[in-house]
């Protein structure tokens, strides 16, 4: 009778904490049109990954990538902000870090050369 107590104590307790612990979401790398101009990938909550660029052009184009961390819903901060180039018909990776839980992290894809950066590049998570 004591160990069925014991038991019915702890799966009370356990029950308890799942009971008032925040749910838990993930959303998976997304990249869209930002701005008409620009590439926007966005997460939640998710692991690390991989965003791939191909430049659609028979010619070199330049770009500039910005990644932002913040917490979800609220303003967030530049960490990192780096210039690339891409052959004609190339495609390159850019590593995407996970981001934890109410965690917010986005990568623009900006300043494109020589059109917008939708017109000359295709973004999408790999």
């Amino acid at each position: 009778m004591i160990r069925f107590r014991l038991l019915l104590m702890f799966a009370a307790v356990v029950l308890m904490f799942y009971i008032f612990s925040p749910p838990t979401f993930a959303v998976a790398t997304q990249c869209q049109i930002h701005k008409n101009s620009e590439w926007r990938c966005a997460k939640d909550n998710y692991r690390a990954d991989k965003i791939k660029i191909t430049n659609r052009r028979d010619e070199r184009v330049s770009f500039k990538i910005a990644k932002w961390n913040s917490t979800c819903g609220k303003q967030g901060s530049n960490y990192s902000d780096t210039s690339y180039s891409l052959k004609p018909r190339q495609s390159g990776s850019i590593k995407f870090e996970s981001a934890a839980a109410n965690q917010c992290k986005e990568l623009f894809v900006y300043d494109c050369s020589p059109d917008w950066c939708t017109n000359i590049l295709s973004v999408n998570p790999s």
